[in-house]
């Protein structure tokens, strides 16, 4: 047999492509002409680093057939995807190379384990090929009708799993850039459920039943119904869990979705439990636990578990993997400590075994914290802006906090206009209500209470807006923030405000 090239072989060239390899992996390079010039003295048009550059990534996919699938990080089912995959594609080469009947005895193995973990396309191909090796080489008459009878059934099956995944994915788009009720939406995936339903009940396919429940899911959460899409994820759950593989990914999908109408109901109890079955699942300091940490966070602070919420932050922030995350999603966690702090001066929180987060928070270092966000205007910098003010007011920083009185007026007359921002307008219109009526309770209080009625005139679980916008919910916060209020004026003044009078001074004693 020929050599393959590997990292580690023998040899000038495969020694360079190493070399190439570990210092790619170091960052040592900026670009393709910086490692040209290291390896060549050339730019990256040059012929010998093409060829490097090809042959590194040549000997890189070499590596993808001796993935180690035993990993104790996957799955028995993402460990089965490998393996079939791998003995599938050795099979088809094989029949290549006219080893047909070895080709044929890995097919059928692979053919068992695929049937086993519900991998319906590889069956299908399988059984499609093996049809023909039993009916054209061989003859067999009864091996023929046996995998002509199983491709039929499989093919079947994959029709409908690419439907349903068709038609999530259509369904799906719109709600990456428009979230809340839509009843257009709605509509769409009762009708596209409808077509499903009778072959999610005739086949248990894994990719049917994952697409065709998520489908169920939006006909409900586009109409914010979600007492069903409780009913549809518990349902989903049972599906998945009785598969005699570890079916992770739906379960995890479905989950999530359970924790978030939990949340919207205010029903901790039930909406922990769900976070912590799922987090068994994960694996912790991965992408998704810190994920779904967030959503453990948003339901503590949903159901004034504010406490609890402080707990799941110090368990986030200080995992050793926290620094590794991306910048946007750390972001997120400066905000929710800039609302911890919040609750902590409102004595709605009690740091704990040390810890300083809140006592030492500085709003000067939030306010250049979120540089991601910031440009979310009509997402999550809502959530930023709110806790901007908050923070003012609670530290009863009077001046500066009459200062942003206009540049938020003009943000919120800009971009919070929409009906998926209605509650956050009311809100922030409402908080800025204080520094203008000087901190006065009474006073604030009058001069809210249109904003207050409009604000729970569209209560949260009817609001077409993300969860993730209230980090904690408005009315909550309102009164918590008015109780802090007393009925003495506090005067400030905005730098213009003491500009002009300064001028006046000196003209008054020239």
């Amino acid at each position: 047999m020929e050599q393959v090239d590997l990292l580690g072989s023998e040899g000038k060239d495969a020694s360079k492509v190493s070399e190439f390899y570990e210092a790619l992996l170091d960052g040592r390079f900026d670009d393709d002409d910086d490692a040209a010039d290291y390896f060549f003295d050339a730019d990256r048009n040059h012929s010998s680093y093409q060829k490097l550059k090809s042959r590194t990534k040549s000997t890189l996919l070499n590596h993808v057939f001796f993935l180690n699938e035993n990993n104790s990080d996957f799955s028995n089912r993402q460990r089965a995807y490998f393996r079939c995959y791998r003995y599938w594609a050795a099979s088809k080469i094989l029949w290549g190379l006219y080893g047909r009947q070895i080709g044929s005895n890995i097919a059928e193995k692979v053919l068992k384990q695929a049937k086993f973990f519900d991998f319906s396309d590889i069956v299908m191909d399988v059984a499609k090929n093996l049809r023909i090796t039993y009916g054209t080489r061989e003859g067999n008459q009864k091996r023929f009708d046996e995998y002509n009878q199983l491709y039929k059934k499989y093919h079947q099956i994959n029709y409908y799993e690419d439907l349903a995944e068709e038609y999530y994915t259509e369904l799906s788009m719109g709600l990456v850039k428009e979230k809340g009720i839509d009843r257009e939406r709605h509509l769409k995936a009762k009708a596209y459920y409808a077509e499903l339903e009778e072959v999610m009940q005739k086949y248990d396919a894994y990719r049917l039943h994952l697409s065709g429940n998520l489908i169920r899911i939006i006909a409900h959460t586009s109409v914010n119904d979600y007492e069903n899409t409780i009913r549809i994820c518990e349902e989903a759950i049972t599906f998945f869990e009785k598969k005699k593989y570890a079916a992770h990914l739906p379960l995890q999908v479905f989950y999530y979705q359970l924790i978030v109408c939990h949340t919207q109901l205010k029903q901790y109890n039930a909406g922990k439990k769900a976070a912590e079955k799922c987090l068994d699942l994960l694996e912790e300091g991965s992408f998704n636990w810190f994920k779904y940490q967030e959503l453990y966070f948003i339901l503590s602070t949903h159901t004034q578990n504010y406490q609890q919420a402080y707990r799941v932050f110090l368990n986030t922030v200080n995992h050793r993997q926290y620094d590794k995350l991306p910048a946007n999603m750390k972001e997120i966690w400066n905000i929710f400590e800039a609302f911890l702090q919040a609750l902590y001066h409102l004595e709605k929180v009690k740091e704990e075994d040390g810890n300083d987060h809140l006592s030492k928070f500085r709003y000067g270092r939030f306010i250049n914290a979120t540089p991601h966000l910031n440009r979310d205007k009509r997402g999550m910098n809502i959530p930023i802006l709110v806790a901007q003010i908050l923070t003012l007011i609670i530290h009863r920083k009077y001046t500066r906090a009459i200062e942003r009185i206009e540049a938020i007026e003009k943000y919120c007359s800009r971009y919070l206009t929409k009906d998926d921002t209605y509650r956050s307008n009311c809100f922030i219109k409402m908080l800025l209500q204080i520094p203008a009526n000087n901190f006065h309770r009474v006073a604030v209080e009058r001069k809210t209470a249109k904003y207050l009625k409009k604000l729970r005139s569209v209560p949260l679980d009817m609001a077409k807006q993300t969860h993730e916008i209230e980090i904690i919910p408005y009315e909550e916060l309102w009164t918590m923030v008015i109780s802090s209020l007393d009925t003495s004026f506090r005067s400030g003044k905005s730098r213009k405000e003491r500009s002009f009078a300064g001028r006046k001074s000196r003209a008054a004693s020239s």
